[in-house]
């Protein structure tokens, strides 16, 4: 009973489900010469939503509206959804994408559900692509969260209890925010969704002389760039050390304390890799041969496959590891000295990458997630329960630091599904089979 009692105080009280929350879209935080730093504005005043230049992304993304192209340029936008009283925990998320697609204005990003759960919640676009290139993406999203610090509290938000959260290249970015100079100025707390340090870059991808060109002439030689691999190219662009902004390895960062009284909430999904079937099928042939692209050079590949032998596709599951499941144990591990760490693992249905994206947000939209809704219709009840439950753990985890479970010692984890549970050490061989690898920063040039 003491226990119960326990988890219920830190997940705080069951808001009304119909509590009014006031919306505010199109809010512009910055603006943004070609291929300059952001320059942040004070503005409170919504205006027309954008969508920042790209390519409609027919497969995996959600747009408010059915434009093919998207080509203004002065996109940094950001919305807000606010309870109408009090004063409340704030949540900025960034969302995904491979930083070439996705905007703060999809509708699976609607903030409500989250805000009647007593948060403010904010949704920001940056800058994508080779527009967004050299660290320019961050420096948006590092100017949102300056924005956020200087004007949330217009909107019934507490600035000194901001948590940012990311999923995917959202996540990337987020970490990478942890190794730049006093990341405690920008947010409490983080959440980070498939995405961790590991992928922030050891150094740029290529720099291209984007003057003279029309917004379609850069979209175009950006697609030329990437080229036709789903896995490369969803690590094309990306965050990555420059040594005067990100000024080293996140991780590296994080255990020398940079860091510092930061909560960490961290998690993947089982299946992350078979996302990326849906663009090119035979990735879920994926072998071990043609995996040696992707595996780092410094380990044996046949030791690190053994704990993997039973799995359906043992390249694909390494793969996983190796990009998203591992590295967030280590983000983790590497913070409990100096703040607050969780770890949760997302199991329920296909647990495709942007699996979790449903249920945290509460739309029940399953667009980009194979498998996604026939999992769903099998149990609606059962899934709805689940988003509930995790939408509680993320808004508590914004408002005191505790999301319902355990710290990431030793080992304990999250795992979602229906019905949830508290695992320890879950696949504990697999993930030690990497344990000679440091994860510092993704080396791996995309071909």
């Amino acid at each position: 009973m003491k226990i119960l009692l326990a988890v219920a105080l830190a997940l705080g009280p069951v808001p009304a489900a119909q509590e009014p929350i006031s919306v505010h879209r199109g809010i512009q935080y910055a603006t943004a010469a070609r291929q300059q730093p952001p320059q942040l504005v004070d503005n409170l005043t919504p205006g027309p939503v954008k969508v920042c230049p790209q390519f409609r992304d027919t497969i995996s993304e959600e747009y408010p509206d059915d434009q093919p192209v998207y080509l203004d340029e002065d996109c940094l936008q950001l919305n807000v959804w606010a309870p109408r009283t009090g004063k409340h925990p704030v949540m900025v998320f960034f969302h995904g994408g491979a930083a070439r697609f996705g905007t703060a204005n999809e509708p699976r990003y609607d903030g409500t559900r989250l805000a009647r759960n007593g948060t403010v919640v904010v949704t920001v676009n940056y800058r994508l692509g080779l527009l967004g290139a050299g660290n320019l993406f961050l420096r948006d999203q590092m100017a949102a969260l300056e924005w956020v610090q200087r004007h949330i509290e217009s909107f019934g938000g507490d600035p000194r209890n901001v948590t940012a959260f990311g999923e995917s290249e959202g996540a990337f970015a987020i970490s990478a925010m942890l190794a730049t100079g006093n990341p405690q100025r920008l947010f409490r707390r983080v959440i980070l969704q498939s995405g961790s340090g590991y992928m922030v870059h050891a150094s740029a991808s290529p720099q291209v002389d984007l003057s003279g060109k029309t917004t379609l002439e850069v979209l175009q030689l950006q697609e030329r760039l990437v080229g036709g691999n789903p896995l490369a190219g969803a690590v094309y662009f990306g965050p990555y050390v420059d040594g005067t902004l990100v000024k080293r390895p996140v991780v590296d960062a994080i255990k020398a304390g940079n860091a510092r009284g930061i909560d960490i909430l961290i998690g993947t999904n089982r299946d992350e890799m078979k996302y990326f079937a849906q663009f090119d099928p035979a990735i879920l042939q994926l072998t071990l041969d043609q995996y040696r692209a992707f595996f780092p050079r410094e380990l044996n590949l046949d030791q690190v496959a053994r704990p993997y032998r039973d799995e359906p596709n043992v390249a694909l599951a390494m793969l996983t590891d190796q990009t998203m499941r591992v590295p967030a144990t280590r983000m983790a591990e590497a913070q409990l000295r100096w703040g607050r760490a969780y770890v949760y693992q997302f199991d329920w249905g296909p647990a495709v990458h942007t699996a979790e994206l449903p249920f945290v947000f509460g739309s029940m939209s399953f667009t980009g997630v194979p498998g996604g809704q026939q999992a769903y219709d099998t149990n609606p009840g059962a899934a709805k329960a689940m988003s509930t439950e995790m939408q509680r753990a993320w808004t508590s985890f914004a408002r005191t630091g505790n999301p319902g479970w355990p710290q990431y010692w030793p080992r304990l984890t999250k795992v979602w599904d229906t019905p949830s549970r508290v695992a320890i050490a879950p696949e504990e061989a697999q993930r030690a089979a990497w344990n000679d690898y440091d994860f510092a920063a993704l080396s791996i040039a995309p071909s």
